[in-house]
């Protein structure tokens, strides 16, 4: 069996996964990844989108003939393309802080993207907003604020793909309960 913590925690297959995520609904060819994800050589993306599809974690949605080779459109199988609870008990600890470690890489990333467009479009102002709080709460007001929290992020990621020209807006949270 294939470890689904390894082929996600990559950082190429973190980055196909975000780009994937942006074009949900009508998938991306390989060439079209290349375009968009322009720090990773051709051969290195093939490579990658082909461990993930031999994993489940993405799939063909449609083929389109382009002279004599079908090209294929490949879209994320949400619930292959993220880790439940069960699969994130059995990581070891070595590999949860890979995993952290490249979530936290891979924010930084497109942080830098983010600065350097700002500069290229000569714009001044910095959208983005940090906050670091500690919430002192009991399990079950803790297991509420879990359930919000995802309950709210699920309504506007499933309302924003009707949007396909607004912009793409990245919110990251991590939470850390006290042991």
């Amino acid at each position: 069996m294939v470890n689904k913590v390894e082929i996600l925690m990559h950082p190429v297959r973190i980055k196909i996964l975000q780009v994937l995520a942006r074009y949900k609904d009508t998938g991306l060819t390989p060439l079209e990844m290349v375009k968009v994800i322009k720090d990773v050589p051709q051969a290195t993306l093939y490579r990658h989108i082909q461990i993930m599809f031999d994993a489940g974690i993405i799939r063909v949605i449609r083929e389109k003939k382009v002279k004599s080779v079908s090209e294929k459109y490949y879209a994320l199988n949400e619930t292959e393309a993220s880790l439940n609870s069960e699969e994130w008990k059995k990581a070891s600890d070595e590999m949860k802080l890979d995993y952290v470690s490249n979530y936290q890489l891979s924010l930084l990333t497109q942080y830098q993207s983010y600065l350097k467009k700002l500069k290229e479009l000569d714009r001044q102002e910095d959208g983005s907003t940090f906050s670091l709080i500690e919430l002192k709460i009991d399990d079950k007001q803790f297991a509420e604020f879990q359930n919000e929290l995802n309950e709210l992020v699920t309504k506007y990621y499933h309302s924003a793909h009707n949007e396909t020209d607004a912009p793409v807006r990245t919110i990251a949270v991590t939470i850390i309960p006290d042991a």
